[in-house]
């Protein structure tokens, strides 16, 4: 099994509210291939569908773990806790299933593995990884995003 974000399969958790699920074919391939869990950190987390885009501060997921950096909102609101608590509600369901890969969402304040955007709300993406992300690393799951299904299937 493991535990795939669950905006790529085409549930409604995006932050924006659309629904925009990975159509390649090797993720049709990844899917009918494996067990999956869905999983959004975010809305386990606590944090509603649609809700403000948000960004890491000073750092990356893993700064946030440590408590080095916060997650705000385009509003100014720190959001961090949310995104605690979902990564580590993702952890106990990944741990409580025995799963040692996820495939994510790219470029998510949660769930990157390699680019987050800055902080800034100007789309500038920095090499980084999310909360969630952070957090499966730490604990040996190895973390894969959309654009490396080719990567996760070899």
């Amino acid at each position: 099994m493991i535990i795939v974000s669950a905006c790529l399969i085409g549930e409604n958790v995006r932050y924006d509210g659309k629904i925009k699920p990975c159509k390649s074919s090797e993720f049709k391939k990844l899917i009918e291939q494996n067990d999956i869990l869905p999983f959004c950190p975010e809305v386990e987390g606590g944090l509603p569908t649609p809700r403000a885009p948000s960004e890491i501060l000073k750092a990356d997921g893993r700064g946030v773990i440590k408590g080095e950096a916060k997650i705000v909102n385009s509003k100014g609101e720190d959001v961090t806790e949310f995104f605690l608590k979902g990564a580590h509600k993702a952890l106990e369901a990944a741990k409580k299933h025995n799963i040692k890969a996820a495939v994510l969402k790219s470029k998510s304040p949660s769930c990157s593995n390699k680019m987050i955007y800055d902080g800034t709300f100007s789309k500038t993406l920095k090499q980084g990884v999310g909360v969630t992300a952070a957090l499966f690393e730490q604990n040996g799951i190895k973390v894969f995003d959309e654009n490396e299904i080719e990567a996760f299937l070899s």
